[in-house]
This record gives structure tokens, C-alpha cells and sequence, in this order.
């Protein structure tokens, strides 16, 4: 399949004039001209283009590009160094981001930092550290009551399940916090959620990475806060009070002993923690 200079120009962002400007400085060289004059570009000159452009992205000079592009023979080998780069410059800001809110936080408060804090996401030694400790998915949700011992689920509209209220916590967020924000998005309700009845570590799987599943109490919904729920329609479809013998035709397995298991804990006073919804030995 070949490409016109002006299909390449919409499709890259990248202007006419500054491909024919690649073409003049042995930079990109299109696949051939043709009888016309138009330039044709062709599968490897788009791959040569973004590996130009992930560089630019780095900013590096046209002329270290060009060394880096005519040295890199295997286009897979080129990509997984560029995309190396490319997680290594975000890890970089991510931790100068974190210390810039740490001190502006520490500033507001009127504390005192420490040296080291005020260096600390700028230490390459610090920054290695950090980077190669392991990552985990957190998620949080909350186990709500209608007085009458039902379960409130939601249908997410992206899942062929229903699931309890909740959501994955942003970067430095609480999971206590990550539910109640959750709760407010999804029901429409501000509640100040009771204390944790479950975590559970649930193990990879091909469509998602290792995660920390945490459930709060949410309490006891009075019919008044039941009348003002509130979905989301992009994202829920429908919510409900489920008895305990719904509970298994709504829900996934490891779901359904992880809410079982917060239903108990609620009871009992308990925290239970699990692995893949079963009580870890």
C-alpha cells in the first residue's frame, strides 16, 4: 500500500513542506517519485516518519535522528528503545510532578521540608529506585444496605455483569477516597463511607494486571437517598437491590465471594482480607 505526501501530511500532523524538507536532508526519503513529481511514501517510510517523530517527541536534534533511524535496521527493535525511552521521560516528570506537590502541599501547611524531600524526585539514585518498584491496579468499591439485608449492584454498560459502586483509584489517591468519589459519580451521593470490610488481591490475568480490591461499608440507604439516586448513563445502565439468592445470577464468582464475604464482615465487626475472593490461609 502506498501513501500521497498529503495523505501522509493529515495523517501524521506533519506539514507538506516539512516532509519535503525530511526528503531534502536524506532524513525521509520517500519510496519513489512519480512521473508527476509527487512524492509516494510506502509501510517502511511511516514507520522511519514516527520513529522521527517519537525522537522530536524526546527532543532530539534532526541530526542525532538521523544517525539513531539509519542505524536501527529492525523497526520492532527501534520501536521497543523509543517506547523505553518514552515510559523512562514520563516516570522522569511523574516524579518532579510528585515533588512539586509535595512541596507546594508542605509550602500551604506551612511545614518545614527536609533537604532530601526537597530533592527527592530529582535523585537518580531515588528515580531508579522508584522505577523499578512493582505497580498494582487499585479498585475500590462500597457494599451498601436497604435495611432488609439486599445488596445494591450497578450494570456498568461496558460489562456483561453487575458489580457493586465503585472504581479504580487515581495516581496518589486513598481507596477510601477513590469509593467515595465513585459513590458521587455513579449514584449521585455524597456519603462519607464507614470503615473497610474487605481486601482482596486479585491475581493477573491476560486482560488486566494484579490488582488490590478494597470494599467499605457504605451503610444503611434511607428511602429518601434511594428516590435521588442518579445514574450516569454513559456508564451504568440500570441499579437494584439484590437479595442474597440474586446475588449469584448478577455476579461473577470471585465477585460474588468477595460481596458475601463483606456481608459477613459487616455483621460481625471483622475485616477480612482474601486472595481471588477466598480467605487466604
Amino acid at each position: 500500500m502506498s501513501w500521497s505526501i498529503q495523505e501522509v501530511a493529515r495523517a501524521s500532523g506533519v506539514t507538506a513542506r516539512t516532509l519535503r524538507y525530511y526528503d531534502e536532508i536524506g532524513l525521509l526519503t520517500p519510496a519513489r517519485v512519480g512521473s508527476n513529481g509527487h512524492r509516494i511514501y510506502e509501510r517502511a517510510q511511516l514507520l522511519r516518519l514516527q520513529q522521527i517523530l517519537l525522537l522530536r517527541e524526546l527532543g532530539v536534534d534532526l541530526a542525532t535522528i538521523r544517525e539513531v533511524v539509519d542505524a536501527a535496521t529492525d523497526p520492532a527493535e527501534a520501536l521497543t528503545d523509543h517506547h523505553r525511552g518514552l515510559l523512562a521521560e514520563r516516570d522522569r516528570l511523574d516524579r518532579v510532578a510528585a515533588t512539586v506537590a509535595a512541596t507546594l502541599h508542605q509550602l500551604q501547611e506551612g511545614h518545614e521540608m527536609t533537604a532530601e524531600n526537597l530533592f527527592e524526585g530529582m535523585s537518580p539514585e531515588r528515580a531508579n529506585y522508584l522505577a523499578g518498584l512493582p505497580k498494582k491496579r487499585v479498585a475500590a468499591g462500597a457494599l451498601f444496605d436497604d435495611g432488609k439485608g439486599r445488596t445494591l449492584l450497578v450494570a456498568p454498560t461496558y460489562k456483561p455483569y453487575w458489580q457493586l459502586p465503585g472504581g479504580v483509584a487515581d495516581a496518589d489517591e486513598s481507596p477510601w477516597a477513590a469509593a467515595t468519589r465513585a459513590v458521587r459519580r455513579e449514584l449521585g451521593l455524597d456519603i462519607t463511607l464507614g470503615r473497610l470490610l474487605v481486601l482482596d488481591w486479585v491475581e493477573p490475568s491476560p486482560s488486566r494486571i494484579e490488582g488490590l480490591l478494597f470494599v467499605y461499608d457504605g451503610g444503611t440507604l434511607t428511602s429518601e437517598q434511594h428516590q435521588s439516586v442518579v445514574l450516569p448513563p454513559d456508564e451504568l445502565a440500570a441499579w437494584a437491590w439484590c437479595a442474597s439468592d440474586e446475588l449469584p445470577t448478577r455476579l461473577p464468582e470471585h465477585m460474588l465471594a468477595r460481596i458475601q464475604t463483606a456481608r459477613s464482615a459487616q455483621a460481625t465487626g471483622a475485616t477480612t482480607y482474601l486472595e481471588n475472593g477466598a480467605v487466604a490461609a
